[in-house]
């Protein structure tokens, strides 16, 4: 019982995080375009604070499965 709850708990944080994972991608993807340079020089080119933000939110493991999600909704968007 306990073990579909927190599964339940699981997808339900899976579901919410997809938009905000596809939105944050596509600002990346905007920023990268805005700068013109690869995406290694946009994270060389970020503030601690801004390294750290983008660490807690795409390094995160409960975040992996949104984030695969969300890059695959973005790329079959802007094929």
């Amino acid at each position: 019982m306990i073990t579909a709850i927190l599964i339940g708990i699981a997808v339900v944080y899976f579901l919410i995080m997809i938009p905000i994972q596809y939105s944050y991608i596509s600002e990346l993807k905007k920023l990268q375009l805005r700068t013109g340079g690869s995406q290694s020089e946009m994270y060389e080119k970020m503030t601690f604070e801004n390294e750290q933000s983008h660490f807690a939110v795409q390094g995160n493991i409960f975040n992996i499965p949104s984030t695969l999600i969300a890059s695959l909704i973005y790329k079959l968007r802007h094929k």
